[in-house]
């Protein structure tokens, strides 16, 4: 299936009097949850609904533990987590930097193989409404603001922000 997209003006913000210029932004189609993610893996696995919701409730628990212990989290296919730190008030010297010049940390993500291969060979297709009722909706952008999805970059936004 093919990857669907709007337009978007964008302006340049460092010229501000050019023509704003159109750029594809990924639309998804809606939110699938992890119910219905172990939903559809139960029904093509020996596996419960129970056990696979308990499992990733585990997997993510221990995912946040290795990254608070400081490590790099390698899930194999899926990829690597690993945090890293946003400074709000550099310094000019070693010594005037203080743990309060940090602004926050933020979880990074590099997806795996078969992740960034999907990335690669992806169809796209502009997405047209099917119906009036539906173009006062917003598109759900996957552009790596604040949302689930990501902008291929490798970068996936904090979702405790």
């Amino acid at each position: 299936m093919a990857q669907n997209y709007t337009l978007m003006a964008r302006k340049n913000l460092l010229k501000p009097d050019e023509t704003p210029k159109y750029y594809a932004v990924a639309r998804s189609g809606r939110k699938v949850t992890v119910k219905e993610v172990c939903k559809r893996i139960s029904e093509r696995s020996s596996y419960s609904k129970g056990e696979l919701e308990g499992c990733i409730g585990e997997f993510l628990l221990e995912i946040v533990n290795v990254l608070d212990e400081g490590n790099i989290a390698q899930m194999g296919d899926l990829g690597n987590f690993r945090m890293s730190i946003k400074t709000g008030t550099p310094t000019d010297t070693v010594k005037e930097f203080k743990t309060s010049c940090i602004d926050k940390g933020k979880v990074l993500f590099y997806p795996g193989s078969d992740l960034r291969k999907l990335c690669k060979t992806l169809d796209y297709t502009l997405y047209k409404s099917d119906s009036s009722a539906d173009s006062d909706k917003d598109p759900l952008p996957d552009d790596g603001d604040d949302n689930q999805g990501g902008s291929g970059s490798g970068v996936t936004p904090d979702p405790s922000v």
